[in-house]
C-alpha cells in the first residue's frame, strides 16, 4: 500500500468517533409511566432520560430486569450495576448512594382500598389490625419507613399484580402506592371498580436518579442534574410522561 494512502486511511480512522461505552442499569420494574418491565426490557420516563443525559457524555445504557425492585437495589450495591435510573432519597440509601440534586419526578403518594372496605380517618397506617400490602424494596420516605417499622401487620410481595389481586380479594386493607401509577395499574388491569385511592396524600416523595457510592459517574453527578433541571423547565419531562403513560395503557 502506497505511504500516502496508509496515512489517509489512518487519519479517517482516528476521525471517526469512539464507540460509546456502556453502563448498566436498572430500576423499578412496575413503577408506570416512571419505569417497568416491558418484554424483558425496562422502559418509562426514567430509562428514557437515563439514556438521554448518558448519551451526551459518551455512554449508552444496557438496561436490566433483576426480578423485583429490592433486587436492582441489590444489584447497585454489590457493584454490579452503574447506576439505578430513579429511586426515593432516604437516609438509609444516602449510606450507599449518591442522588442528583434536580429530581426527577414528585411523587404524592396515597393509599388505595377495595370497595367495601370502611374509608378511615387520620393517618390510616395507624390503624389496629389494618394489613398493607408492600413490594420487596419499597420506601416512601424516611417517616414512612419510621412508620412501617412499627406497624405490625405488613405483607410484601414482588410484583404489583400480586398486591393488586390481594387488595381486590381482602386479603389486604390498604397499598401504599404512588397516586399516578396506582391509577395506572387499576387501569390497565380493569379494577377501577374495585379498587380506589382514599383522598389523603401520605406524603409527596421524588424520584432521582441514582448512583452506588464511588460511581466512574460520580463526577458527572452535577452537570446530570443540571440537564435535569433544563429539561424540567422546558417541559419536556411532563411531556414524556404523557407518551409513557399512553404507552403503559396500550402495551402488551
Amino acid at each position: 500500500m502506497p505511504l500516502s494512502i496508509g496515512f489517509l486511511l489512518l487519519g479517517l480512522l482516528l476521525a471517526l468517533p469512539a464507540p460509546a461505552k456502556t453502563l448498566v442499569a436498572c430500576g423499578h420494574p412496575m413503577y408506570p409511566p416512571l419505569s417497568w418491565a416491558e418484554q424483558g426490557r425496562l422502559t418509562g420516563i426514567a430509562p428514557h432520560l437515563a439514556q438521554r443525559l448518558l448519551s451526551e457524555f459518551g455512554y449508552r445504557l444496557d438496561t436490566r430486569i433483576f426480578g423485583n425492585w429490592e433486587r436492582c437495589q441489590l444489584a447497585a450495591r454489590q457493584g454490579k450495576v452503574d447506576l439505578i435510573v430513579a429511586a426515593y432519597k432516604t437516609r438509609q440509601r444516602e449510606q450507599a448512594f449518591l442522588f442528583s440534586d434536580t429530581p426527577i419526578i414528585a411523587d404524592p403518594v396515597v393509599l388505595f382500598t377495595h370497595t367495601g372496605n370502611t374509608t378511615p380517618s387520620g393517618m390510616a397506617l395507624a390503624l389496629t389490625g389494618k394489613t398493607l400490602g408492600l413490594l420487596f424494596g419499597d420506601s416512601f420516605g424516611d417517616e414512612f419507613d419510621r412508620l412501617m417499622a412499627l406497624h405490625p401487620h405488613v405483607e410484601r410481595v414482588s410484583t404489583g399484580e400480586q398486591n393488586f389481586h390481594k387488595l381486590t380479594q381482602g386479603r389486604i386493607d390498604y397499598m401504599p402506592i404512588g397516586l399516578s401509577t396506582g391509577l395506572l395499574q387499576a387501569r390497565k388491569q380493569n379494577l377501577t371498580e374495585r379498587v380506589f385511592p382514599l383522598e389523603q396524600v401520605l406524603t409527596v416523595e421524588h424520584y432521582h436518579l441514582a448512583l452506588p457510592r464511588g460511581s466512574r459517574l460520580e463526577p458527572l453527578l452535577p452537570m446530570l442534574s443540571e440537564r435535569l433541571r433544563q429539561l424540567t423547565d422546558d417541559k419536556y419531562i411532563s411531556h414524556i410522561t404523557r407518551y409513557y403513560e399512553r404507552r403503559y395503557l396500550d402495551g402488551p
